[in-house]
């Protein structure tokens, strides 16, 4: 594996900080997707924006676990700090 984006948690299961640039500009365009599309969904005078503005927030966020989970140092697994 490449050099890991985000560090492994201490405890308990996923990603913890993002240690390198890549993955601050992920967790960065991330936020700024679901930001976007929330705006939109609230301007959004037509059911059909409105879903697809809802699809583009699922998308994001499975996105986001997706990078994270490839990316943690050691995969993510349940941690607890000695073991």
């Amino acid at each position: 594996m490449e050099r890991p984006w985000f560090a492994a948690k201490q405890y308990g299961y996923g990603a913890g900080r993002a240690i390198t640039w890549e993955g601050r500009v992920t967790i960065l365009v991330s936020i700024g997707t679901i930001l976007l599309s929330n705006m939109i969904m609230m301007w959004a005078k037509s059911v059909p924006v409105f879903i697809i503005s809802l699809i583009v927030d699922l998308v994001s966020v499975v996105g986001l676990l997706w990078i994270c989970s490839a990316k943690t140092e050691g995969g993510w697994k349940w941690r607890w700090k000695g073991e």
